[in-house]
């Protein structure tokens, strides 16, 4: 980790803790409040007033102490940072592998404050390989993919992943260690796989727009002429590229080399996770014991946000009121002369059941991760659905590799039929 890398992170560590203190003192006054307000029921009128002074003393004692823990533990972050850049390595954050996990949930829960700030530890979208940034240039692409092909496939992410996540759980799933759908396909040699990473906790239309440029500059500088494009997306991902073909202009490079987009448990039509939690948050606020669980709430990052209706563009937000948690997604037509394929996990085995309709893949249910029929037709047969898979599975499980594969050969014949 660089010594700038660590400093900004003993910032963001402690004014998160300076936060947390608070919001631990403001539960922690509705709790001793409601205490008193029991006790004030249950006495006297006469020795009311005695209770009310007792009250107010205890809750000023309470917000005081908290906001004295609250600076002390900003403080000691800040320190920790100081002197954490005096002993790091001077490696970037981003080629640490464990260092570069953390730095991505606090993407995914700072994000956007992080990009405003031009935080060192805001992460830029970039390509991927051997843990390391490739820069979107014919020399860095070559050294990067010296076996590279002229067919692409691209992976993107979901929230608070990076590109690592992609070989998750494999040896539970492949019974042996580091392996992944990039891997299998590098062995295979046909398809060069590139994994992309960002900052998941921007708007998805702006991480659609970076993903534009990211593979214009993608196929102009690739080592041999791209004659296909496969895009796969988990979760966020799956909206991320669909957010960038929508945005990518007439003139664009690399949208007319798209053949397929495949979306893994990608909330096309939104999160009810997302949007509950949107509906209660009002209600939280009006009370005052669950306030400072709404301003909790009310903090999260716009990607969130987008996860709720499955926003694509920034026109969803415009004229809305700031403190907006989500809004109604506008219609975005797939785009034409793509194959878009979904699949859908279920952790119940029994796929077609009520069940694994109520509970889906445990954050994204089957109905919501279909686009809607009003964006454009998705062949039956192109919704695939696979049973006994949590979110996360789908990451990297062999029945999602094996419609993988199916969707790649295909695009493959495309790419020589023309």
């Amino acid at each position: 980790m660089k010594g700038s890398e660590a400093t900004e992170l003993g910032r963001v560590v402690g004014d998160a803790l300076k936060g947390t203190a608070r919001r631990t003192g403001q539960a922690s006054a509705a709790v001793i409040d409601l205490g008193y307000r029991a006790a004030r029921r249950m006495t006297r009128p006469s020795k009311r007033a005695r209770v009310d002074r007792v009250r107010a003393a205890h809750l000023n004692a309470t917000e005081r102490a908290a906001r004295k823990i609250g600076t002390g533990l900003q403080a000691m972050g800040r320190t920790a940072g100081r002197v954490g850049s005096r002993l790091v390595d001077g490696r970037p954050v981003v080629e640490e592998h464990a260092a570069h996990q953390w730095v991505s949930v606090l993407n995914g829960v700072y994000g956007d404050r992080l990009n405003e700030r031009r935080s060192p530890l805001s992460l830029p979208m970039s390509l991927r390989a051997d843990g390391r940034d490739v820069p979107a240039t014919a020399d860095g692409m070559r050294a990067a993919y010296p076996a590279a092909t002229g067919l692409v496939v691209v992976f993107v992410h979901g929230l608070v992943e990076t590109d690592a996540w992609w070989d998750i759980r494999s040896e539970r799933n492949w019974r042996r260690p580091g392996e992944s759908y990039s891997g299998k396909l590098r062995a295979g040699g046909t398809w060069t796989p590139v994994q992309v990473r960002y900052n998941t906790g921007l708007r998805v239309s702006d991480n659609g727009r970076r993903l534009d440029a990211l593979l214009e500059g993608l196929v102009a500088g690739w080592p041999v002429p791209v004659r296909s494009l496969v895009l796969v997306g988990h979760s966020m991902g799956g909206l991320v590229l669909h957010s960038a073909l929508a945005q990518a202009g007439p003139s664009s490079g690399w949208s007319a080399l798209v053949r397929v987009t495949v979306t893994l448990g990608t909330p096309h039509q939104g999160a009810a996770l997302v949007r509950g939690v949107a509906r209660l948050s009002p209600a939280l606020a009006k009370v005052p014991e669950t306030r400072w669980l709404a301003e909790v709430i009310a903090s999260r990052p716009p990607g969130i946000g987008d996860l709720g209706h499955g926003n694509l563009l920034a026109d969803d937000w415009r004229d809305l009121d700031p403190a907006s948690l989500t809004a109604v997604a506008g219609v975005v037509p797939l785009a034409t002369g793509v194959r878009h394929c979904v699949v859908i996990g279920t952790v119940p085995s029994k796929r077609d059941g009520l069940l694994a309709d109520w509970v889906g893949d445990l954050l994204v249910r089957p109905g919501d991760a279909r686009p809607a029929t009003q964006r454009g037709s998705v062949e039956d047969k192109d919704v695939r659905v696979v049973g006994g898979a949590s979110h996360l599975d789908l990451l990297n499980h062999p029945a999602v590799y094996l419609h993988l594969t199916d969707w790649l050969a295909y695009a493959a014949r495309q790419s020589a039929d023309g």
